[in-house]
């Protein structure tokens, strides 16, 4: 019986062993020479690793992945690594969402260079900001002295100041509204925050030295407007710019500080009382030293999501998010592409192909701005989905236990069996 009642524990250092192996199974971050973005986006995993326990070095995006929750999938926040190849969970934004995102993550934001995500709340009594530092997986908190509500809505190119909005009451992002506040920038270095005086702000974008910030307020008789200014940060001085629709994100400031894009809206026809968050047309641009300076044409573009910026190329494009064929009436388009745009009219230029938006959606997708200058397109070999999420791995190491002992137990009564046949004495106590 010594080979019988050593299998347990034979079996058991498998189970051992296999736990251990899931657990130090994240290959190393990708060390590119420069960004990179794969040609086709990775589908939705439940075994992608989280950035906390496995950090992915430097993102070139940000994305949720997945609506609502469902039977084994749940919406998650994911970032693409800087290669093009790793793909980790910002575990920080899941946990942080309460019962007013419905299952997504919190609100969250990549920073230019990719190192960074911040992470705020719909509904806080405490208000601050967490930091991600995708580079170790450690988190910071920053404190804010007002807010019932915190969105980060823009950081500085170097990375420095974050922009957030501050509600004094919980906001709710299902509305079909732009939610408003107060804009407050808080200084990394020394975690002070000024709060600017005006309310009802929407959206803002740091020029590129980070002196100045153009600053969105919707326009409450238009759908497809905004009062648009650029306000000097140093002096308070502002100036009213003269645009056609509303602020394309974050990063509609061009590197160059010659162009600020903005997304033109239709009515999407909602009845009357349903708030019309509009429908994105195309791309304009303006002027931001507000002199009425050569601008490109405005262009027609099938825009997808909100028809943000994602970032601006050497070469004179934005990179944005495009519908491609096969829209559904139903159930929205099936496909989106990440595509450079050339400010002149001329083609778009695929990128990254992201499919499959019917089964699982792709939503709230940013870039790092400081990345997008000069993308490489890969096919990678491998993808890097890090150590599996903590659940998996102890529901993994506890079947592989359970079927450890089953196998022991069938084993003992076979045993058993066999001395029995044999005439070899009494039969043992199989489960003992």
């Amino acid at each position: 019986m010594r080979m019988v009642t050593a299998l347990p524990a034979a079996i058991g250092a498998v189970a051992a062993g296999l736990a251990l192996a899931l657990s130090a199974s994240a290959g190393s971050p990708a060390d590119p020479d420069g960004a990179a973005v794969p040609e086709v986006l990775a589908g939705y995993s439940l075994l992608t690793g989280d950035a906390s326990s496995s950090p992915p070095g430097p993102a070139v995006a940000l994305y949720q992945h997945g609506y609502g929750v469902e039977l084994l999938d749940f919406p998650q926040a994911v970032v693409l690594g800087a290669g093009g190849d790793v793909y980790r969970r910002v575990d920080a934004a899941e946990d942080r969402a309460g019962a007013e995102t419905q299952g997504d993550p919190a609100p969250m934001l990549l920073s230019p260079d990719g190192t960074k995500v911040a992470v705020g709340d719909h509904d806080t009594d405490r208000p601050d900001v967490l930091v991600v530092d995708l580079l170790t997986g450690d988190t910071t908190t920053h404190p804010l002295p007002t807010g019932r509500s915190v969105l980060p809505v823009a950081w500085s190119r170097d990375g420095r100041t974050l922009a957030h909005l501050l509600s004094p009451e919980p906001t709710d992002p299902y509305t079909g509204e732009r939610i408003a506040g107060q804009v407050g920038l808080l200084d990394l270095a020394d975690d002070a925050t000024t709060v600017l005086p005006d309310a009802d702000v929407t959206a803002v974008a740091f020029s590129p030295d980070g002196a100045e910030l153009a600053v969105e307020q919707a326009d409450t008789d238009s759908v497809a407007a905004a009062r648009l200014r650029v306000v000097d940060l140093a002096s308070g001085a502002e100036r009213d710019l003269e645009a056609d629709g509303v602020l394309a994100g974050p990063a509609g400031w061009s590197p160059d500080g010659r162009l600020i894009a903005t997304t033109t809206l239709e009515s999407s026809g909602a009845p009357v009382g349903i708030p019309d968050p509009g429908v994105p047309t195309g791309l304009a641009f303006v002027d931001p030293s507000g002199r009425g300076g050569a601008v490109p044409a405005p262009l027609e573009l099938p825009l997808a999501g909100p028809g943000r910026v994602l970032g601006w190329t050497a070469a004179g494009e934005v990179v944005t998010l495009l519908d491609v064929d096969g829209y559904d009436p139903c159930c929205g388009p099936e496909a989106y592409t990440l595509s450079r745009v050339p400010v002149d009219g001329a083609p778009p230029t695929t990128l990254t192909r992201i499919r499959d938006l019917q089964s699982y959606g792709v939503g709230r997708f940013q870039m790092a701005a400081s990345l997008a200058g000069d993308l490489a397109v890969v096919d990678p070999d491998d993808i890097d989905r890090g150590p599996w999420p903590w659940p998996w791995r102890i529901g993994v190491a506890a079947a592989v236990g359970l079927a450890a002992w089953l196998a022991a137990l069938l084993t003992a009564q076979f045993a058993a069996l066999v001395l029995r046949r044999r005439g070899q004495g009494p039969v043992p106590d199989a489960v003992g």
